[in-house]
């Protein structure tokens, strides 16, 4: 057989009272738990009605304390948000001037770049010249020199 039974919340409180559940084996249990139940009289005045009020006074300053964290807890986040915000605009500013600079010297360089090609290829024609003449006057120097030095006589 189950009865329920009131026990305090706290020790020196006998006012606030939650229900148990317990499992009683006999009647004679039973009795003498009836017996020991407080009674609690139903009047606007009682202190039980005071310690009601009292707490619900307490968890409406609590929940007013944590409704104006929240909001300065939001507000906070606005500011943070916004302050990222600007953060990432002027970042996307600064990026799209670099990617513009950035730009202008892929052009400057690709200019450059044609000069010393055509630079490169000029001199390598005058290089190539100047070893032809020179690979000819080794030549003719040559058959001079073996025309004009007669060879020993051993």
């Amino acid at each position: 057989q189950w009865y329920q039974r009131r026990v305090p919340l706290r020790p020196g409180i006998r006012r606030r009272q939650y229900l148990v559940e317990e499992k009683l084996k006999t009647k004679e249990d039973t009795a003498k738990v009836k017996q020991n139940i407080p009674t609690i009289p139903y009047e606007e005045d009682t202190p039980a009605t005071n310690d009601i009020n009292d707490v619900l006074k307490v968890h409406k300053e609590a929940q007013s304390k944590l409704a104006d964290q929240m909001l300065a807890m939001t507000r906070n986040l606005k500011t943070v948000s916004a302050a990222a915000r600007d953060i990432i605009s002027k970042d996307n500013k600064k990026l799209s001037s670099i990617n513009d600079v950035v730009e202008r010297n892929t052009v400057r360089l690709e200019r450059e770049t044609h000069q010393l090609e055509r630079f490169n290829m000029s001199s390598g024609r005058c290089r190539q010249w100047s070893l032809i003449f020179f690979v000819v006057v080794i030549f003719i120097v040559m058959t001079l020199f073996i025309r004009l030095i007669p060879k020993r006589k051993s």
